[in-house]
């Protein structure tokens, strides 16, 4: 009886099966589909959309409010000696931060008159480090506001001026709201909205009409215009089903939207380049600012891996956010993406950003441990190296579970320079297969061409990392010259 009811159950399952994949609706050639904005993927994504909801990503652009500004509007008064952390204020404000009701307010001192102009707060962007204020002009353009709030330093700040290391005026605080690339909507939206539409703007960047379908960085901000998908699934529910099998089982692309994990290497992480590499704009304006995640209009996934790698990286460079280490090494954080494509790993394995960091919530870990120097992230290393796995320490040749014996340590060294919030600071390069260099430190000095050996052992020389260096691992470093 019970062999009855399992050939029965199978012979139904093949019959359901066989229905499936002839009933379903094929889906490879729509792609011409538009925007229908985060909610919608909510109604059917009611695990992932909670978790999306409450990331970084998604609360990047709000409107100002009680509940979204971060930064102190309790009748707050700003001097220019402020901007060196820690100082004490002076007695001549140049800015004066208030709230009127339900509207925030920044008021700018006039360089000639010496009048405090206010600037009611439409939108504040960002939160966990730093916040930005926009204020909109009669044009239409939503000014960024020159001064930020570090909440680090618990304080505003003049960011430009802190990464360009220029001294704070009120004339230059007032010459930052003329500059283009203050005008938010015109430029920094593409990244901080999703599907930024400019409608029109002048050449001066004093006039503009702009839309988005969402604030923040959304579903369609990575995953690309999601109307054909939700058509598909909603015109026949056999669709559904059939979609799943053949996404999960048949491991065949997901229905009329580009999921990263059935894309090639390059397509994938075109959807984090477009943000966080910020370098492919010195060469590839253009391509850079109007790529859209997901299926072009001919069918094509649309990819930046082409342009990852071909702006320059000249030593010393000094731009803000894109500096370089001396010894040619990129050291801004708008350079981080760069020294993960530019990685052996990257470049002979199959790494993904999501790996480590998750998706939707873009603060956390894809697994526990993996975004710390740990076990957990020695793990994701050794699922491709092997070699090290019998004894690890010999290859750290640092006990096991201290500082040195994880991968992260030596390898991804804290070498990228972030100065967003008003004190530098620095995290890891993403070159995962980066060997520490102290002939370069001692040929240029550590602090403009650091290695990960010195980072820890601060008190002896860049000579001595190389001597242990060759001799735990020879030809591994070129010999420091003893004239150096």
């Amino acid at each position: 009886m019970k062999s009855t009811l399992v050939a029965v159950v199978a012979v139904a399952a093949v019959m359901f099966c066989a229905w499936l994949l002839i009933d379903y609706e094929s889906y490879s050639s729509l792609y011409d589909a538009s925007y229908v904005g985060a909610a919608k993927c909510g109604e059917c994504h009611t695990q992932i959309y909670p978790e999306w909801r409450r990331s970084p990503h998604a609360n990047m652009t709000r409107r100002a409010t009680v509940d979204t500004v971060v930064g102190n509007f309790d009748n707050h008064q700003w001097s220019t000696e402020e901007q060196q952390y820690g100082a004490t204020p002076g007695s001549d404000p140049v800015a004066r931060m208030y709230r009127e009701g339900d509207t925030h307010y920044m008021a700018l001192r006039h360089p000639h008159s010496g009048e405090f102009v206010p600037f009611p707060i439409e939108y504040a962007i960002g939160y966990q480090y730093r916040q930005v204020y926009l204020t909109r002009e009669a044009g239409g353009v939503l000014r960024r506001l020159p001064l930020q709030w570090s909440t680090e330093r618990d304080n505003f700040f003049s960011y430009w001026n802190f990464q360009e290391k220029s001294p704070v005026t009120a004339e230059d605080l007032w010459s930052q709201m003329g500059s283009q690339n203050s005008a938010w909507n015109l430029f920094c939206a593409r990244c901080h909205t999703t599907k930024l539409v400019v409608a029109d703007k002048n050449d001066a960047h004093t006039r503009a009409t702009t839309a988005w379908v969402d604030n923040g960085i959304a579903c369609e901000a990575c995953h690309g215009p999601g109307s054909q998908h939700v058509n598909y699934m909603a015109g026949n529910p056999v669709n559904r089903v059939a979609a799943w099998v053949n996404s999960k089982l048949r491991d065949q692309p997901v229905a009329y939207i580009a999921n990263a994990s059935k894309l090639t290497k390059g397509q994938a992480m075109s959807v984090c380049a477009r943000c966080h590499g910020s370098d492919i704009f010195l060469k590839s304006t253009d391509i850079y600012r109007l790529y859209e995640p997901g299926y072009s209009k001919e069918g094509r996934i649309n990819d930046l891996s082409a342009h990852f790698t071909e702006g320059p990286i000249p030593p010393g460079r000094t731009f803000p956010t894109l500096e370089v280490w001396d010894h040619g090494v990129p050291k801004g954080i708008g350079m981080l993406f760069r020294t993960f494509i530019e990685s052996s790993c990257y470049e002979n394995a199959e790494p993904r950003c999501y790996q480590c960091h998750n998706p939707h919530d873009n603060k956390m870990p894809a697994q526990p441990g993996l975004l710390a120097a740990s076990q957990p992230s020695n793990d994701y290393c050794l699922g491709c190296h092997v070699e090290e796995i019998p004894d690890p320490a010999l290859h750290t040749r640092h006990t096991e579970g201290t500082a040195g014996s994880f991968c992260y340590d030596c390898h991804m060294p804290k070498n990228i320079m972030v100065a967003a919030t008003g004190i530098t600071r620095f995290t890891r390069s993403h070159n995962m297969s980066s060997v520490p260099d102290p002939q370069a430190s001692a040929i240029y000095g550590a602090d403009r061409a650091p290695n990960a050996c010195n980072d820890c052992h601060q008190d002896q020389s860049a000579r001595w990392s190389a001597t242990w260096m060759q001799q735990w691992w020879p030809g591994s470093v070129v010999a420091v010259d003893p004239d150096i």
